[in-house]
């Protein structure tokens, strides 16, 4: 049947069937250990699933114990959900239930109506409104279209659809959005079984998988990796786009996964591919430098429901932990490998094909704490899509985490998906881990009534005064004050403690000046002398007058040189003008 070739991996033998039967609980993806991850969204798991209970109330009726009205269920859930979202009005329609309460009952109905564990169901209903969340389980139960993808190197979209026209298939472009896209209306003919198909023109993959290939924007000569590739549909999109030049990785844990993804490229004209075959957390060592990465990481499946039903029942918030942890290791591997001073790349795309904020936006979170990378726009290459949560619940996130994208079946009519961009700025990993502030209180630890015991009452603590320390201690030196207050009024301290050190030495030099001006005037004439030693002191004066204008030049330079005294000096220069002129005309 078509369903058994969707991503464009098709079953060989039933060998294969038993093989998918005994790994039931491994990732297809191959990146994480048995029992976490589901299918990746171009590669839905083809073989059968073992049967999972798990609605309490849905035992109940299939032992007989209650019996089921699904229409008066369908009645109450509606009623529910109108009530929380118009909840100011409660009280108005006489309903004297608590907002837990409504919620309790309206989880354990859509449990019972659309055949979710309880826990999962709760955890959408408190992701989304309420009535959102019923949109989401309603779009659950729809199948998604059937869309394709051509394969620009070997045939262009108008003539694919003339070709599968005339084998009369009924196909039409999925939007303005994508110029490779096809949406399968009706088909005479099953769409993997085609001449075109074995020859490579088009391949079976859906519309939401061809966001992060374009997100990516892979240019041509370039290195590139894909780091969870199997069974091929991103690889062979990126390898397209760069027309068969450059250097493209393809890996993927899995070996028999792996055939399905040689054999794709091959079917598609590929011959810049070199596929490899283990864990992505060691591609690190093995690897060059890269100027792109794509990791379409393992997940939890929680947005491909309505292919694989039997998430509902068999995954929960334990598994959304448990793979959030391989996700992050992934991530930074991813990250690492990347060249920073690519000059047309370093860039990396990470996307899920899950809904749950544990698998997104908290390993997102987790990237942009542990790595030097930022995250960026590509609405340039895909203009639509709801933006990433900033906050959930007691969540808080980076503020640019409303640059990712998510999608949903029943807002986009696509498989769930989520897509994020990151550009790495720098080749050094950070040696510390920026603090993890969006966890809320949690992490708070307080010391409660259980830790008081009878030995810690009665023991009697005496706590010994702070010793106050002098301003200018020399302990407090290179310390810095508590706020901007008290900074200035040190500042203005020491501002006042240097002009008044500034006054008093103006003081002390007026006071000098005064006395040595005093104590000439004290002095007795000078008594006649000889001739001989009248002339000589003339001589002598008129030396002293001819280099006394160069004195007051050097003086006056001294005084503009000496920050400390120039408030002082200015003062002073009236009575030294005086004394000099005294000085001259004795001279003269």
């Amino acid at each position: 049947s078509d369903d058994d070739d969707i991503g464009g991996e098709r079953k060989e033998d039933d060998d294969d069937e038993d093989d998918d039967d005994d790994d039931d609980d491994e990732d297809a993806g191959g990146d994480g250990p048995g029992g976490v991850l589901a299918v990746r969204d171009d590669d839905a798991d083809e073989g059968p699933r073992r049967q999972h209970v798990g609605s309490k109330i849905l035992n109940k009726i299939n032992s007989g114990e209650q019996s089921a009205d699904l229409g008066q269920i369908k009645q109450r859930i509606n009623d529910a959900a109108h009530l929380l979202g118009n909840w100011r009005k409660a009280r108005q329609l006489g309903d004297k239930r608590t907002r837990e309460e409504v919620l309790t009952g309206l989880v354990s109905d859509c449990s019972t109506y659309y055949g979710y564990a309880e826990e999962l169901a709760e955890y959408f209903l408190r992701m989304f409104s309420a009535e959102q969340a019923i949109l989401f389980f309603e779009a659950n139960e729809k199948s998604r279209p059937l869309t394709i993808r051509t394969n620009s190197l070997k045939a262009r979209r108008q003539s694919l659809i003339q070709s599968l026209t005339a084998r009369k298939v009924q196909v039409d472009p999925i939007g303005a959005w994508t110029k490779v896209g096809l949406k399968v209306y009706e088909s005479a003919v099953p769409v993997g079984a085609t001449p075109e198909y074995l020859g490579g023109q088009y391949m079976i993959q859906s519309a939401s998988s061809f966001v992060p290939v374009m997100a990516l924007a892979p240019q041509q000569d370039e290195i590139i990796l894909d780091m969870c590739a199997a069974p091929g549909g991103k690889t062979t999109y990126i390898g397209q786009l760069m027309k068969n030049t450059g250097t493209l990785f393809a890996n993927d844990l899995r070996k028999e996964r792996c055939k399905a993804l040689v054999a794709n490229v091959h079917r598609m004209g590929l011959t810049n591919v070199i596929a490899t075959c283990t864990d992505g957390r060691k591609l690190g060592s093995i690897l060059p430098k890269l100027d792109r990465v794509l990791l379409d990481a393992p997940c939890s499946g929680s947005g491909i429901i309505a292919r694989d039903p039997s998430v509902k029942v068999k995954r929960g918030t334990k598994d959304f932990e448990e793979a959030s942890r391989i996700q992050k290791e992934l991530l930074t591997t991813a990250i690492d490998m990347v060249d920073a001073s690519s000059k047309t790349g370093g860039y990396i795309v990470y996307s899920t094909c899950s809904v749950s904020v544990e698998e997104n936006e908290a390993v997102v979170q987790f990237a942009l704490m542990s790595r030097s990378v930022e995250l960026v726009s590509f609405s340039s290459a895909v203009n639509f899509g709801v933006e990433g949560m900033t906050r959930y619940r007691e969540r808080r996130f980076h503020p640019s985490m409303n640059l990712c994208r998510r999608y949903y079946p029943h807002v986009h009519n696509m498989d769930g998906f989520f897509v994020a961009k990151f550009k790495k700025t720098s080749n050094t990993i950070p040696e510390r881990t920026k603090k993890d502030r969006t966890k809320g209180t949690d992490h708070i630890q307080v010391w409660g009534e259980e830790h008081w015991t009878p030995e810690m009452m009665e023991t009697v603590v005496d706590f010994k005064p702070l010793e106050k320390k002098e301003k200018g201690a020399a302990g407090e030196k290179g310390a810095k004050p508590q706020n901007k207050r008290d900074r200035k009024k040190i500042k203005r301290a020491g501002q006042l403690s240097v002009k008044a050190a500034t006054n008093s030495a103006v003081a002390r030099v007026l006071e000098a000046a005064a006395a040595a001006h005093d104590s000439k005037e004290d002095k007795p004439k000078d008594e006649p002398q000889p001739p001989k030693v009248a002339a000589k002191k003339k001589g002598l004066k008129r030396k002293a007058a001819a280099t006394a204008p160069d004195a007051a030049e050097a003086s006056e330079k001294q005084s503009k040189g000496s920050p400390a005294k120039k408030a002082g000096e200015g003062t002073a220069e009236s009575g030294e003008a005086a004394s000099r002129k005294k000085k001259k005309r004795k001279v003269a």
